[in-house]
Order: C-alpha cells, then structure tokens, then sequence
C-alpha cells in the first residue's frame, strides 16, 4: 500500500534525517519517495498492522503532519 502525504515543513538537514529515520522504523516501512512538497510512503500489506498504524499517527502528530491520509489504513486492518 502507498500513502501520500505532505512534508513536515521547514525542517533542517538533521531534522529531516530524523523524520526519515522514524518513518523507516514504522513496522510495515517498505520504502519512500521524495515527491518535492509530498512524499509517497510504501507499506508492506502483509505485514501492516494496528501497531504499525499508531506508529505512524504517532509520528504525524509529532511532526505536525495532516493524518487523514492515514484513515484508508485503519479501514485495511479492519478488514483483515
């Protein structure tokens, strides 16, 4: 699965990285493109779960990142 979403904004060089390191530490990180202003993130669908999915609530909150694009995930866990 492919989620698109919007870059935290202005962040610095090391900022950045650190997102960057979050993201991939997200259980079901398979990937991500850098799109300019948006990043498409890539998920592993057999391996996506609700842990993985609060992973990255957690990490859009934290980094002032809009979360809807995130509601298609908890329809694909409720549908497991």
């Amino acid at each position: 699965m492919k989620i698109l979403f919007t870059k935290p904004s202005s962040l610095s060089e090391e900022k950045n990285n650190a997102f960057m390191a979050q993201l991939s530490d997200v259980l079901a990180y398979k990937g991500v493109e850098d799109m300019g202003t948006h990043l498409l993130l890539e998920l592993d669908n057999e391996s996506i779960e609700f842990n993985s999915i609060k992973q990255l609530f957690a990490l859009f909150e934290q980094w002032g990142i809009d979360q809807s694009p995130l509601e298609s995930l908890l329809q694909l866990v409720d549908m497991k």
